[in-house]
Parts: structure tokens; sequence; C-alpha cells
């Protein structure tokens, strides 16, 4: 009996931010989804230019904020691109210009699978920093910053 119970508080669990983001406002759907991605933006900045040698790879900068990204990614941004929010929100009381570009909704497979390289190159980039490889951790910056790019060309409006 108790596993039946665990395994049904693990469903509940899983479920939970898909019933949540069901009953999100529009508006909210996009503010969310770009307070994830700004965020996100803000910790892999400093990544990409160690990652390329722009400026000298600090290791505690690098793990700290890759262990960020990693627990912002884990939000799920991609579960905010929901119906409804693919234009600006006639009456919403924040601001919902989007960037987004109508693929994501015309070609929600091909955005599934970007958004699920994003998610593996994140857990690549998080692995790397904690094996303090420095090589491994300029790569996977460099990895994630390909799959991000590729991402934004596909679905964001420049």
């Amino acid at each position: 009996m108790k596993s039946i119970a665990k395994q049904l508080l693990v469903v509940i669990a899983l479920a939970a931010p898909f019933a949540a983001s069901a009953q999100v406002k529009p508006e909210e759907a996009i503010r969310a989804r770009q307070s994830i991605m700004r965020v996100v933006a803000l910790n892999f900045g400093p990544l990409g230019k160690m990652g390329s040698g722009d400026v000298t790879l600090n290791k505690a900068v690098f793990q700290t904020n890759a262990a960020r990204v990693e627990a912002i990614w884990a939000m799920n941004p991609a579960q905010y691109f929901a119906p409804g929010t693919d234009k600006p929100v006639a009456g919403a009381k924040i601001a919902t210009f989007s960037d987004a570009r109508p693929e994501i909704w015309s070609q929600p497979e091909k955005f599934k699978a970007a958004a699920e390289r994003a998610t593996q190159q994140v857990g690549l980039l998080a692995q790397a920093a904690r094996t303090g490889d420095e090589t491994a951790m300029r790569s996977a910056a460099g990895e994630l910053g390909k799959s991000c790019k590729a991402c934004h060309d596909e679905f964001r409006a420049k």
C-alpha cells in the first residue's frame, strides 16, 4: 500500500507543473517564459565568454553559473509557449510583446525537439562544470550556445 501511495505522489508531483501551466493566463505565461529566459541568459552569458576564450575561465564562477542555469532551466520555459501566447494579449495588465515566431505553434514537434536538445545541453553543461575539467566545461558551453542559437534562429524573431 505504501508503494502505491508513493507512486501516486510521484505522479502528482510530476503532473503538477503541467496542470498549473494550463491554468496560467496567457499574459502570465508570456511573462514567465521571458523571465526564465532572461535569468538563464544572465547566467549563461559569462559561461559563453569563458567557453569561447573571450575571458579567462574562472572555475568557481563557471560552476556557480552552470548550477544556476540547470536549476532555472528546470522550470521548463517551453511549457509557457501555450496556446494564446502567440500574440499580444489585448487588455493585459503587463506588456505581452513577444519575439516568439509563429513556427513555435505551427511546428510544435520541431519546437519540442529544439527544447529537448537545449535541456540535454544544459544537463551536459552542469555535468561538465561539476567535473571541473576545463576542456569539458568550454566544450559544453560552446555546445549549449549552439543549441540556444539554433533555437533562436528558428523560433525567435530578430
